[in-house]
């Protein structure tokens, strides 16, 4: 999962430099085909290594940029910017969650905790008065005959 998010964040970092003009490099990335050994097809020739591995390259850089507009698209479907709306949205939620306190988390689950052993008590009192409210009717309906 590191990887992928690592992945994310070189693909962002790319986008950023380019549409900025930067041509520094931005690092290597942790999803790069090295980790992958290249195979060539069988049927190619043993003299066209060269050839067979820049077009096999070339199919899978295609198939990353095929894939990286495939999910644009799709995040923007749920509203979401592409990449760039996903690392917006982690980080309005960092920024969101770090505005409440761990102590503030717990006085508030205490406070929910005493309410719920308050309402079990009610609860129970109320079952009570349902049971002496029957016995009751059943005595005074005795009595009555």
């Amino acid at each position: 999962m590191s990887k992928i998010y690592d992945a994310l964040q070189h693909l962002e970092a790319q986008r950023k430099a380019m549409e900025t003009g930067q041509t520094s490099d931005v690092g290597s990335n942790p999803l790069d085909f090295q980790e992958r050994p290249l195979t060539l097809p069988a049927s190619a020739p043993a003299a066209a290594p060269r050839a067979a591995t820049s077009q096999n390259l070339l199919e899978q850089a295609s198939a990353v940029t095929r894939f990286e507009a495939e999910l644009h698209r799709r995040m923007g479907e749920v509203g979401l910017n592409g990449i760039q709306g996903i690392f917006a949205l982690a980080d309005q939620l960092h920024r969101a969650l770090a505005t409440v306190s761990q102590p503030e988390l717990d006085g508030a689950e205490a406070n929910l905790e005493r309410v719920a052993d308050e309402i079990r008590s009610m609860k129970d009192n109320l079952r009570q008065l349902k049971a002496v409210k029957t016995d009751l009717e059943g005595f005074t309906g005795f009595g009555n005959r």
